[in-house]
């Protein structure tokens, strides 16, 4: 997982995470922006430090299905699925190679205050990710089809994934002819994709 970083403060890092990747996994593209506390020694005494709040943007890359899941709650069990975004934005901060120590303002892993995660690809890709990687290949091509709309469906519902997940639901919907609402995707691209054209 790599990462890029931009403080507000005009500082910039990076950080690369040493797991390996897969070629074959789809490529997911992660931003996450927020404020994290910069906790700093100032000066040569050990009982004087500076903590200043930071704002941070990361641009990180998803490189394998263990990746994935740790990010994402991969059963989709619920009405959507339980994004692990403060554990997520620790790992950022763990990654950072600074001399700072940097804290998220909460200790909860599924919640991270002041801090937004989205998720991008294109809608291949995440035709590709549910139906080669997260939909069980037991079933046939139609119900591994209609079970990964209704996975990408949860995904849209969280707010964290982006218009190429309602595309690739469509997309599948129409491939497979598949019995399957589509409101909440059309509604998305009309909201999201139609008003940015039209403004």
């Amino acid at each position: 997982m790599s990462t890029e970083t931009s403080p507000a403060d005009g500082e910039h890092r990076e950080a690369t995470k040493s797991e390996s990747t897969s070629p074959d996994f789809p490529t997911l593209t992660v931003t996450a922006e927020g404020v994290a506390e910069r906790r700093q020694q100032v000066g040569t005494s050990m009982s004087c430090i500076e903590t200043t709040p930071v704002q941070l943007s990361f641009t990180t890359t998803l490189g394998s299905e263990s990746e994935w899941e740790g990010l994402v709650n991969p059963t989709f069990r619920t009405h959507y699925p339980t994004i692990e975004r403060g554990a997520f934005v620790d790992r950022l901060l763990g990654d950072l190679d600074s001399a700072a120590v940097y804290e998220r303002q909460s200790s909860c892993p599924t919640e991270a205050p002041k801090w937004d995660l989205a998720i991008e690809a294109p809608a291949p890709e995440w035709k590709r990710l549910m139906m080669a990687f997260l939909v069980r290949d037991d079933r046939d091509d139609e119900d591994r089809a209609y079970q990964a709309v209704s996975n990408l469906q949860q995904l849209l519902t969280s707010r964290f994934a982006n218009a190429g997940v309602a595309l690739a639901a469509l997309d599948l919907v129409d491939e497979y002819d598949l019995d399957h609402s589509t409101e909440t995707f059309h509604k998305y691209i009309r909201d999201n994709l139609e008003g940015s054209e039209d403004g």
